[in-house]
This record gives C-alpha cells, structure tokens and sequence, in this order.
C-alpha cells in the first residue's frame, strides 16, 4: 500500500481525542470550530433537554423527538402514529385554533414541520430569534394537552389518505413497501405506515379519537421525550424557559417499544424478491440481515464495511463492473438499526447488459467479500477513516439551527449525552474480531436478493401500492457457486491510502484591509475573476467556480443534451480519481445551465489546484470511448423518460419553467437524445468550447495571487484559441395582461394537480419587494383554507416565486379528490375571500409581515458554502455589488400600505395555469374548459416576440 505521512493529520487527532472534556462545562465533545455553548440537562419528568446558546444567530430553533413511531401502531389501526403526528397541529388546549400555530411561526420569520419513522417520531420549527419564547410555548403545549378536535379527526384522516395516495406512484414508497413482504408478518416492521382511510376508519364517533388518545397516553411520556433548544440566550436563560414550559409534560414512565419478534422467521433467506417498477429501472440490491449494532456506535463496523465495498476508485467493484459494462452506480449502506437487528445493503444500478448477467454480478460481488476476509480488514485503513473524520469534526460547518436541532434531538435517544456533537465522527479503537463478526453473515444463504425492473414476471401483489412480485427461493446451484468460487477479477483490490489527504490545514494570512465583498481582480476579453478571502469562517477550505459562457450550450434541444453529454462523460472519466478527494474532502462538479456550463471546486484547498488541472485536461480531451457513450446515453434517457413519473405538483410548477425560461422540456431533449451519436458529439465539443466568455469567482481560504493563478490556469486551457462571444443573458417570457392562458398535461397518476402562476408586472425592486410581501401573507390562510379546512389534498401551498428577476406568485394543490376545474374555482375564490386581509390593512399589520419577510430574506449563512453559493447566483445575474438582499430588504422597508394594495388589485392580470387531470377522469373534463381559452403551445409562447431581461 502507498504510505503517506500522518504526522500532521495525527497531531490534529491527538489534539482532539485528548482536549475534548475541557471543550465545555457540560462535558459534551464539542468541535474546536464550535464557538457554541452547550448545556444538557433532564427535567424532573425525566425529559432529556440540551440548550445550544449563540449570541450570533439570527434564528432560534427548537426539536423534541418522541421515542415512538410506526413500530407501535397496533395492526388494526396501522398508520395511527403517523396521523397522531399530523393531529398535534390542530390546536391545543392553551392554543385551540387549527392553523394558529402555523399562522404564528410563519409570521415569526419561521417554519415547522414533523416526521414520523419507525423508531421515532419527531417535531421541529424555527423562528427569528427574538419570537423563541412564545414560539417555545406553543410547541410545548402539543405534548401537554393537545386536543384531538373530533372534527378534525375525520377531517385529517383525509389529508393523511391523500399523502399515501400521493406515493401511489413512486417507486422508493412502492419497492420499500414491497421489500418489506419477505419479513415476519408478525413483526411490526412488515406494516404498512402511512395509513389510509382504510387504516384511519371513523365509522363509529369517538372511536378513532380514543385510539389516538390511548397511543398518545400510553407513548408521549417524557421519559421517552428528548428536546433541543438554540437560541441567543445563554445556556442558563435557555434552561430556565424549557423548565418553565416543559416540567409540565406528564411522565407515564412509558417504556420503549421493542418489538422482540425476529425480523425473519426461520428458512425465509436466502431468497429472491423480484419487483416490478414503474420507472425505467435495472437494480440489483443484495441484503444481508445482521446482529444488532447500536451499541457499537463509536467502532462503527458497518460504516468500514460500507466505506470498502461502496468505494468507486481504482481497484473498487463498482470499476469491476463499469469494465465490463454491467453497472452504472453502486452504494453500499446500513440498511436497519433495530434493538435487536441490523443489516447490511448493497445496491448496484445495473445497465441493460448487467441485468442479463446480474448472477455473475452478483458472483463478482462476494467475490470482493472474499478480497475483505483476506486482506480487507487493515488497521491503517481503518486508522485512516479515523482520521479523516477527525478532520471533518475538527472543521465541521455549523448547519441550519432547524437542521441541527433536528439532528441532535434525535441523537440524544441513540448516544450518550457527551457525544451527541461528535457520535457520528468518532471511531474508536480499531477493532478487527468485531468487525469480522459483522462481515461473516455476508453469506449466500443469508441473502435477500431483489430485483427490480419494468419487465419482471410477478405473480403477487402488495395490497398497499398494488406493486406486482414474486418471491422464489434461490437454487442450491446457485448459492454453492457463490459460495465455493465466486467470480474472480484480477482487477479487484482492496483500496490504498488516500493520496488527497489534505496536509496543510494552516489558514492564510489575511489580507489587509479585508474586503466584506467579492472584488474584480481581473477583467478583460472574455475574462473575468472575482474574489474575496474569508475572513468570517476562517477554515481551510475554499470554493472556486467558474462558469464557461458558450451559446451552442443551449440554443436548441440538441444543443442542451450534447452538452449534458459532455459533462457526463467527462465526471465519468474522472469518477475515479474524484472518490478518493470526495473522501478526502474535496469535490468537484462539471454541470451545464442555460449559458453554457460551469464548474464548483470546493472543500480543503491545498489540493484543488491538482484537482482543477486533472478536470481541465479531460474537458479538453474527453475520452469518448464507444461503449460507454451508449451506456450514458441510456442511462440520460431513462433519467429523461422517468420523470414522467414524477409528481404531478413537482411536473406541473416544472412546465411553468419549460413555458417561460429558454429551456427545453424532457419530452424535447428525449428526443432530441434518440438520434444523438458519438460522431456528433465529437463534433459539438470544439464547438462548444470555440466561442466563449469565463467568468470566475473565488472565495475562502485563498490569497488575491492564487486564485488568480488558478483562473489563468482555466482561460489559458480553456480559452487558448476560443474566439469571443457576446455575453449571454436570459430572457423571461412576459404574459399578456389580455390573456389567461392554460397547459394541460397528461400524466399517469390519480390525483389532479393545479399550478396557477401569476407573473408581475416589472422587475424593479420595488415590484419584486411587493410580490414577496403577497407571497408571505397569502401562504398560511391559502394553506389553511385549501388544506385544513377544505381538505383538497396533501399537496397545497402559496408563495412568491421568481424566475431569475422576475418577480412572481404560485398556487399550487395536488389533489385526489378534485378536478383542475374545481381547483381553479377553489384558488380564485381564495383570492376573492381574501380581499378584506388587504382591503383592511394598516401599518402596524404590514410592519408585522415585513419583519418575518425580512426574517428569511436576510437569514445568516451558516457556512462557506452557503456565502458562496449567494455569491456566484449573484454573479450570474449580473449583480455585481453583491448586496441584492440588501437592497430587496430596503425595498420591502420603503413599502406602503398603498403600494401593496395596487399590486395585490392587479394580481391576476398576467397568469398562466399548468394543470394535469387524474388519469381516472381525464376523459370525462378533457374537453371542458371554464373562462379559459384553449391550451397554449410551449413553441406559442416562446415564439411571441416578448420577454422580459431575467438575467
């Protein structure tokens, strides 16, 4: 193996491994990144808290995890805990009103929401800073005295009906489900979860309530409750409003659901699950059922047996297989993590030739089992993950204060208190008997194998997504060959030390005086860098992009899919050698846009440089090997093709795109794609790199003369002999005030779906300022009214909308129990009821919907990244000043009462509406239409000769 020096690294190690206890009062293992301070505690109900203080965030946020989800559902009233979660919003004792606590955080500058799983059920929000107290006292009321309104019992159950019937055709929820058929019937993990009016019945009054109180009452004990709190205050002003709000909760000294029925009976494995899919798919999943492994946490055997056999660099199985053609992807993983069982899964996307040959797929497979046994189990190696999640913690970026308490909420349940920050960093002493104890039951006759694919012959189908399968026992043949001689390839190794280790983690001078904005280091024929040196989150890392204008890029549908070609050919090409600097840290993406394409370097700098020069020389020599053209090929349509299947929300609001923006629909570059070969791409390369313009930005842990350097390196490669080309820019499509126009999709789902779009009618700031002001007041009542009251569907929201600088208001429902017409009635009615909210606005009211706009316009960024991000969106729209929130957020403030009024009064002049009917009803309204013309073409719109400048 390549041995590499670890003096540095293991300085780092030592320093974190031996400082951490004095880190903080509370013993918690906190990052040296981390300027926090924490404060763990249990309430005398026995609810575990830990309070976050940060005087510098702009949002405090709050998680409280229940130690209860799906597993405890009882089987005749499967999916109650999950509907248990949706009937806490609905008013509490001290907050009775259904929607107020929506209503509230939102004002507040916030958001909430809630998932149930099925260990656990948990429930989060944030809010600006300043609004932590009464936002605190209203969550807590849902686990003190929460209602469970009889009417909104019947109701809900609606709303929770149409969430299960809004996956009824997608994939992930239809294998899951079908996966889980090959368990113990008598296991609670085998049950349906969702729940459906079926599962939720209200025949009888009362009885569906008492079911929800009696789950409520026997698990939402405080005992099995843990919360966590950020927020400015310090950690002892935070402890005190948690008592003071949470020592209320009542403690039933519940204990924890363990269900202690074997999650297989005996002589069920090895087996073969074969699983029909709707999309255009060939995947092969190998699952092997282990011991239980959450006391294990801090050896992690799983994470080292995943990190091996899911590796893609040199040597790796998936490589194995890309040599020879059979796979595309592959992911090795954690499968469950129960009390009493875990597992081990690995999927592999296998093209069309690997799913023919998927036995020898699988051969190859336990063939690098085989290779582990042997020589896979490697201190060094194992060291070496040490060490790199020692470096990740010891520079691990702050998330999203919702996020984090989310995270930690639950991590209170799963470790110790002291860990909860580092848990999923830390690696103990290496261990090799305990990870051999989990690699032995990798075994052929321990194996679910499933297929899943369009073409499978199936015989059963799963009652809840009514998926077509077929379980058939695997051949004794077959496993003994697996078994006695699987497969060999002599280009199967186990990995070698990781030569992107970053070496040098020291943090470059700053320049002086710091500049609090990107600056124009150079600017010249077809030229142009920005950078700025950070001098607020002081890590070693970096973000360089730069962005290759070209206008072949995306001037007609084949334009657009030869070069999403390139770019895939070209990250596949180097899909090896960006593992390892992944794992290292670092990464790298090639990715075209409606300009051109462009490119993010991002992670430790000290070896981007390498990494830039390796990415440079594959896009100006792109190996466009035959073979694996056609593999990308296909694997790019199946992508295209399978997007027909996504949600009927997500493909009406993504037609809003295709109508109005110069981009091509995936029916368009479908087919535009069949026809494409190798020769034309080979072709359209030079082309495509001939005429352009480079626009570059640094960011981070970099001085003024590197990035320059680094953006020379590009131009020189990049643009030695290109000619220039004229600034690209983006045009948005300008609806007319004299028409409401309408698309109409055809998509195979049963529920309806409604995207009404309401463009405005300038791009000033002011204009832009009004429309998010709409946006902030018109999403809870749009939400409470469609959704909570009306029940239309899962899927409802309001909210501002722009394309590029075009400012904008979106309707949207999903609904299986409403055509498009009556949705359309339902939203203008809406927009009819609603009138009097600004009819009878005074300032004190906009002041308040001002504040929380403000809130989430001009929310902090939590990391690097993030500030880097805002600033190349930035600088593709041209917005050179680097302040575009600034000046939105002076716009909002200069907003009168007045103003709002007059662009809410011409709200609807300019709108289009993109529906799809359910596939059961379709033909009965096909041919109706309500004060709306007939459908508008995409080539219509597009083809009219007016557009406004987006960017």
């Amino acid at each position: 193996m390549r041995q590499t020096n670890f003096a540095a690294p293991l300085l780092l190690l030592f320093f974190w491994l031996f400082s951490l206890p004095a880190l903080a009062q509370s013993q918690i293992s906190v990052s040296p990144n981390d300027n926090r301070d924490y404060l763990n505690f249990t309430l005398d109900n026995q609810l575990k808290v830990l309070v976050i203080s940060d005087p510098d965030t702009d949002k405090a946020a709050a998680s409280l995890d229940v130690d209860v989800g799906s597993n405890a559902d009882p089987k005749a009233r499967m999916g109650l805990a999950h509907f248990l979660e949706h009937m806490l919003f609905l008013g509490t004792e001290k907050y009775p009103e259904a929607g107020a606590y929506q209503a509230f955080i939102r004002a507040s500058g916030g958001s909430h929401n809630a998932y149930t799983s099925y260990e656990n059920t948990n429930y989060f929000f944030d809010v600006s800073a300043e609004n932590l107290t009464p936002a605190l006292d209203r969550f807590a009321q849902f686990f003190i005295a929460p209602l469970f309104d009889e009417t909104y019992v019947d109701r809900e159950r609606n709303a929770v009906n149409s969430e299960y019937q809004s996956g009824l055709r997608d994939d992930g929820r239809r294998i899951w489900s079908t996966y889980k058929r090959l368990t113990n019937p008598q296991h609670s993990f085998s049950q349906f979860n969702v729940g459906n009016l079926d599962t939720l019945s209200n025949d009888e009054p009362g009885v569906l309530r008492q079911d929800l109180l009696d789950f409520y009452q026997r698990y939402y004990s405080a005992n099995l409750m843990t919360l966590v709190v950020l927020g400015r205050e310090p950690v002892t002003e935070l402890r005190a409003l948690v008592e003071a709000r949470f020592a209320a909760v009542k403690n039933f000294d519940a204990a924890p659901f363990h269900d202690p029925a074997p999650l297989y009976t005996p002589g069920t494995l090895p087996a073969k699950l074969d699983i029909r899919t709707l999309d255009d798919t060939r995947e092969l999943s190998l699952s092997f059922p282990l011991p239980p492994a959450k006391d294990y946490w801090s050896q992690k055997p799983l994470y080292y047996l995943s990190s091996l056999i899911g590796y893609e660099g040199k040597g790796s199985l998936l490589s194995a297989l890309k040599a020879r053609g059979w796979a595309n992807e592959l992911g090795a993983s954690q499968g469950m993590d129960l009390p009493n069982a875990s597992s081990l899964v690995v999927n592999i996307d296998l093209t069309e030739q690997g799913f023919e040959h998927y036995q020898e797929v699988t051969a190859l497979f336990f063939s690098y089992v085989r290779l582990l046994r042997e020589s896979g189990i490697d201190e060094q190696l194992y060291a070496e993950e040490r060490q790199l999640n020692a470096t990740r913690f010891r520079f691990v970026e702050p998330s999203s204060p919702v996020h984090y308490v989310r995270q930690l909420a639950r991590g209170l349940q799963e470790y110790p208190a002291a860990h909860v920050l580092d848990a999923n960093y830390l690696l103990a002493d290496f261990d090799a008997e305990l990870i051999r104890r989990f690699l032995a039951p990798v075994r052929p006759d321990n194996m679910q194998l499933t297929l899943q694919a369009q073409d499978l012959d199936t015989d059963q189908v799963d009652p809840w997504y009514q998926t077509g399968y077929r379980i058939t026992p695997l051949a004794d043949a077959q496993l003994s060959q697996w078994r006695r001689n699987p497969a060999g390839d002599d280009r199967l190794s186990i990995r070698a030390l990781n030569p992107y280790l970053a070496q040098d983690l020291e943090l470059k001078p700053l320049a002086q005086p710091a500049s609090p904005r990107p600056k124009a280091l150079l600017s010249q024929a077809g030229l142009e860098l920005w950078h700025q040196q950070d001098s607020e989150f002081r890590i070693p890392k970096a973000d360089f992009y730069f962005s290759l204008l070209s206008e072949p890029a995306n001037a007609d549908a084949q334009g657009a899919v030869l070069t999403a070609l390139y770019t895939r050919m070209v990250n596949d090409q180097l899909n090896e050698t960006l593992y390892d600097a992944a794992l290292a840290g670092l990464s790298v993406s090639l990715y075209p846009h409606m300009k051109g394409l462009s490119v993010r370097v991002s992670g430790y700098n000290e070896r981007q440089p390498v990494l830039l020069d390796a990415l440079l020389q594959a896009m100006i020599k792109p190996q466009l090997d035959a073979d694996r053209f056609e593999l990308i090929r296909r694997q790019y349509a199946q992508e295209l093709t399978n997007e027909r299947n996504d949600t009927p929300y997500s493909q009406t609001t993504g037609e809003l795109y295709n109508l109005l923006l110069p981009q091509w629909s995936s029916e368009q570059k479908l087919s535009a794609l069949q026809s494409i070969t190798r020769s034309q791409l080979e072709k359209f390369v030079p082309r495509l790199l001939a005429n352009t313009r480079l626009r570059v930005l640094s960011h981070g842990n970099r001085q003024a003369d590197e990035a320059l350097a680094m953006a020379q390196t590009v131009n020189q490669v990049l643009r030695s002999n290109a000619e220039l080309a004229e600034p690209a820019s983006i045009n948005v499509v300008q609806l007319s005030p004299q028409d409401a126009l309408v698309q109409t999709l055809e998509l195979e789902h049963e529920d309806s779906a409604v995207t009404l779009y309401l463009q405005g009618q300038d791009t000033d700031l002011g204009t832009r300022a009004a429309y998010m002001l709409l946006g902030e007041m018109l999403s809870s009542p749009f939400y409470n009214e469609l959704r909570t009251e009306q029940q239309l569907g899962y899927v409802v929201f309001a909210s501002s909308m722009s394309l590029l600088n075009v400012p904008g208001l979106a309707l949207v429902v999903q609904s299986p129990v409403a055509d498009p017409l009556t949705l359309e009635q339902k939203m203008e009615q809406f927009l009819r009821d609603i009138k009097p909210l600004f009819s009878q606005l005074d300032a004190a009211a906009l002041a308040e919907v001002k504040a929380s706009t403000l809130s989430r316009l001009l929310q902090k960024e939590t990391s690097l990244s993030q500030r880097s991000g805002r600033y190349w969106q930035e600088l593709d729209r041209g917005e050179l000043g680097f302040d575009s929130r600034e000046q939105l957020a002076a716009a909002i403030e200069a907003l009168s009462v007045a103003d709002l009024q007059r662009q809410f009064a011409t709200l609807a002049e300019r709108s289009l509406l993109v529906r799809s009917f359910g596939k059961s009803i379709r033909a009965e309204f096909k041919a109706q239409e309500t004060n709306r013309r007939a459908d508008t073409a995409i080539s219509a719109l597009k083809a009219a000769d007016a557009f406004v400048p987006g960017a």
